[in-house]
Order: C-alpha cells, then structure tokens, then sequence
C-alpha cells in the first residue's frame, strides 16, 4: 500500500556545553557528524547546489546526522596553529552506510589551522568512521575514510572584493570482505574554488570523480562552473551549470536558485 504525504523530522536537535575546562567541548543529542568540515554544513550554506560525489555514494544526499554523543579537544598548541580532536560515538542510522543496523558506530577527526600570513590560511583534516552494515543479506563492517585541505587567501584591506577559496579531498569507502556482500573498496576525489571578482560577485568551479561502491569499475564525474550574485547580506543568487558523466551517458543540467536567510545559526557558538 503507498502512503503519500509530508515527512517532518527533526533535522538537528542537540545540547551543546562549551568551555570546559581543559579546551573541551561536549555535545549530546542529533547532530551533523564531524566528518570533514563540509558535513557540518547545512545545504543552503554549500558552495554548490548539492554535496560531492563522493559523499552522495559513500554518504547519501544528506548530512551525516545521527543520534549520539560528541567529545571535542582544542589542543593547547600556542602560537603554532590551531590543533582539533573530535571523538562521536552514536546509534547508526544512515542507512546507505549502516542499512537497516542500529548497532553504535564510532567517528573520530583531526583537523589542523595554520595562518600562514595575515592574508593566507590552510586548513588540513583526517576523518574516519566504523560501523556494522546489516541488511536481509547479512552483515559486515563498513569503514569510511577521508582526507582534506582548505586554502583561502584575502588581502586584510580588501577581503570584501577580492579573495580565494580552495577545497579538495579523497574519500575511501573500505567495506569488509565478506562472500556473498559487497566487499571491495571505492575511491572518491572532490575539488572546489571561488574567486571574489568583487563585493557582491562570485564565479566558482568544482570538479568530482568517484568510483561506483557497488562496483568500482564503474565510474563518474562531475564538472560545475557557478556565478553568484550577493543581492546583500541576506539573499544569493545563483547561477550553476552542472556535467555529470556516467557510464555510457552525459547529462547537463542549469539551475538558478536563491537563498534567503537572516541571522546567524543559533546552533553555532560565536
């Protein structure tokens, strides 16, 4: 039988203490797992209508977002750049990672800042996430890795007209080898930049590839220029072409979309 209609659910929902002692934070509840920095990302705040390949087959079209807890230490690291360590530990639920197990997957994530000049940062991640995949089928262990970077250059007297931001990164989806399931690993690399032409005009790119995880001898790739407008603070225009390469086929896709949001998140510390 097929039931139509509206889902409503909550997106994120957490209690978050900050500053404790020791650099510590801790945070309980439904929230976007620290996988990468892009993850914690709500959609309308992406550079790109849509998530990396990459994370669309290893993740899905959504945010990591599970019901758990989170421990996160800034380490007490000087002048020599900013030091992260991020523990999650929470009840799976995606099912496109776990399937239909409920049982605890563990997240863990290092990240590094560096400032290297008063115009020029760099940022570098490491993430990785292990869990029990379960369906009709049986059961295995899944593993999903990640490594990333971020550039970002802006002169301090005009970073509201000019500036450079660079992403990338590989993802490793490493499934155990079990006769009879899924067992073999799949690659995924994502890029991105944007470059401020001036105060309220953006042009950017991306570039994804990523392997098929249900069989890696397939493939796909996807190319996306953008060109955004900041009509103000509050609203974006947006203007993407995307090229998505499959095996045996091509598709080209145009969207316009914009965004309107006022304030900051209330779920972020500031």
């Amino acid at each position: 039988e097929e039931t139509h209609g509206a889902h409503v659910g909550v997106e994120e929902g957490y209690v978050e203490w900050v500053a404790l002692p020791g650099g510590l934070r801790l945070k309980g509840g439904r929230f976007f797992q620290q996988f990468g920095q892009l993850n914690r990302w709500h959609s309308h705040a992406l550079h790109f209508q849509s998530r990396s390949l990459p994370h669309l087959a290893f993740i899905g079209e959504g945010a990591l977002a599970q019901d758990g807890a989170s421990v996160h230490w800034l380490l007490p690291t000087g002048e020599s750049g900013a030091y992260e360590a991020t523990v999650e530990l929470t009840r799976s639920r995606n099912e496109v990672l776990f399937g239909e197990a409920h049982t605890l997957s563990y997240l863990g994530h290092m990240n590094a800042f560096w400032q290297l000049s008063p115009s020029t940062d760099l940022e570098l991640g490491l993430s990785a996430l292990f869990g029990d995949y379960q369906d009709v089928d049986g059961q295995y262990d899944n593993r999903l890795f990640g490594v990333e970077m971020a550039f970002n250059w802006a002169p301090p007297q005009q970073s509201l007209y000019r500036g450079i931001v660079m992403r990338g990164g590989v993802m490793l989806s490493d499934p155990e080898a079990v006769q009879g399931l899924r067992g073999e690993s799949a690659w995924g690399i994502w890029s991105l930049a944007e470059i401020k032409l001036s105060q309220q005009w953006v042009a950017g790119g991306r570039y994804d590839w990523v392997e098929n995880p249900e069989d890696p001898s397939e493939s796909a790739w996807l190319a996306s220029p953008t060109l955004t407008y900041w009509q103000s603070e509050y609203v974006r225009l947006r203007a993407e072409y995307d090229i998505l390469g499959n095996p045996g086929k091509t598709t080209r896709q145009f969207t316009l979309r914009i965004t309107f949001a006022m304030g900051p998140h209330k779920h972020e510390t500031y």
